[in-house]
């Protein structure tokens, strides 16, 4: 399996993919996602391909891709701007089908937090947020998330096939909070679109949705002879088979616990059904057999399958709600793992593999927030510390000489301080380390130091000298971090004057 082969499989629709195929293709993603992320929008587009199946044997090894190939985008700008908002997307779908609604939300949250998100992402991250609060029951919550899609209705830039779907998302929400006028608003806002711009599995699904919504808002009154025959109508057409997503449940549950005094039974259990067997997510079903069960009561003589395929998904249910706090500890733990990976990578020097300018700013001030009465901690030891002749080396020998001058004088650092305490690069052929410990013997260090730092050499036979500088907080008492770090800034200067001087070479010419 190359990636040629992948794209393949993306462009024909009829390409079956073995089981075999699609680890191999996980593989190559893993791999990428690990790299560059070059082919994070085959991935997306790839997972589309594969689509949504419920216990799908590929769900798991498709999130763990999504999450390597989040952790990657989110360290380079521009492959960030173009790939996060839809590989969230995905996150949001996958803890939907494992009925996750905490992770959806945070995730739905961070989609928001982006700032500049492509139109389509935001427009079904808040639908989806506005889903998950009106199936947890949580009218207050879901009012802020309503009013921001309502906002972004007004000035975003979709195809009305999008459009139409949002407004029927707000339909949905205002009648589920008995907002009427609001309702009313969206309501009539679903017309406005004309038939030749929707195909007929979206002009059947926004009927639903009118449907579903007028049930909410209107439950206190009995249904239309006009309004049922809609509904049957609707179900007998196939609307659920239009290949879109949407929670049924929240449609279906309302509407048929309004007509179920005026549908004959065997009807409405087949609708139903029909509309269990289209729902991608287990609540959904579960919700929707609940209806049958115990709002319906159906005979269990008559109905002995219904009441089969009922328990079947139930213990399905708390079987996935098992999954999904194995799913959530495992992706939290990888999350972590990753984010750890990724601060470290952040504190690093890239050429030398030690802590950067960074992390020792990083460390210095850990160091000032523990002062107690305004006094540094009496056990800091700060050495500064500068490559001499890198310039000499640059010249002579070329760059690549003098970046291993620079990883070789790094490495001397390690095996001489590495064990006392923190090294750093600071610059370009400056490093610093700090050393937490009281009657640290600096002297007999620093000496090691120059040991380790002759015993050095290049293919080009260069060795190599460093002049240091130390400053202890044990021996300056009043003073602060600054002026610690200045004690051995100006200890450092006055040694590298002094190699100068002794070696005859101004440092400043060729």
């Amino acid at each position: 399996m190359t990636i040629n082969d992948i794209g393949e499989f993306i462009n024909n629709s009829a390409r079956e993919l073995s089981q075999e195929e699609f680890h191999e293709a996980i593989e190559i993603f893993k791999e990428d996602a690990e790299d560059k992320a070059e082919y994070v929008s085959e991935f997306l587009r790839f997972g589309f391909a594969i689509g949504r199946f419920e216990n799908s044997p590929f769900l798991d090894d498709l999130h763990l891709c999504n999450q390597m190939y989040i952790a990657t985008v989110q360290n380079n700008a521009e492959l960030k701007k173009l790939h996060l908002p839809y590989l969230y997307l995905k996150e949001i779908e996958y803890f939907t089908l494992v009925n996750s609604y905490s992770e959806c939300l945070r995730t739905i949250n961070r989609i928001m937090d982006l700032g500049e998100v492509p139109d389509f992402c935001m427009g079904a991250a808040l639908s989806q947020a506005v889903d998950l609060f009106m199936a947890s029951g949580l009218t207050h919550e879901a009012e802020k998330y309503v009013e921001a899609l309502r906002v972004f209705s007004n000035v975003c830039d979709l195809p009305a096939r999008n459009l139409i779907m949002i407004d029927c998302n707000l339909m949905q929400a205002y009648a589920y909070m008995g907002k009427r006028k609001e309702y009313e608003y969206f309501r009539k806002s679903t017309t406005r679109y004309p038939e030749k711009s929707l195909d007929e599995g979206v002009i059947s699904m926004v009927k639903l949705y009118v449907l579903g919504a007028e049930a909410m808002i209107d439950s206190d009154r009995e249904p239309t002879r006009e309004y049922v025959r809609e509904v049957c109508e609707l179900m007998e057409t196939g609307s659920f088979r239009t290949g879109l997503t949407a929670d049924f449940a929240e449609m279906i549950v309302p509407i048929f616990r309004w007509i179920k005094d005026d549908v004959a039974q065997e009807k409405i259990v087949e609708y139903i059904l029909s509309m269990i067997s289209a729902s991608e997510i287990v609540a959904d079903k579960l919700e929707m057999f609940r209806l049958l069960v115990d709002e319906l009561k159906l005979d269990h003589y008559k109905y002995y399958s219904v009441y089969d395929e009922y328990y079947a998904t139930l213990r399905a249910y708390y079987d996935n709600d098992c999954e999904i706090r194995r799913h959530e500890v495992v992706g939290e733990m990888m999350s972590y793992e990753m984010e750890k990976q990724y601060r470290a990578r952040a504190l690093t020097d890239e050429l030398t593999g030690i802590g950067n300018r960074h992390a020792y700013e990083s460390e210095i001030d850990s160091i000032v927030a523990e002062r107690v009465n305004g006094k540094v901690p009496d056990n800091v030891v700060i050495f500064s510390m500068d490559v001499n002749g890198l310039k000499h080396v640059n010249d002579t020998f070329g760059h690549q000489a003098g970046d291993d001058y620079i990883r070789g004088a790094a490495d001397c650092l390690k095996m001489t301080m590495g064990n006392y305490g923190n090294v750093y690069r600071t610059g370009g052929d400056e490093f610093a380390a700090i050393i937490r410990a009281h009657n640290f013997p600096y002297e007999e260090v620093v000496a090691l130091l120059r040991k380790h730092l002759s015993e050095w050499s290049d293919s080009y036979g260069n060795h190599l000298t460093m002049s240091v500088g130390v400053g202890r907080s044990e021996d300056n008492p009043e003073c602060n971090v600054e002026e610690i770090i200045g004690i051995a800034d100006e200890a450092m200067y006055k040694d590298k004057r002094a190699y100068y001087q002794q070696s005859g070479r101004d440092r400043r010419q060729r």
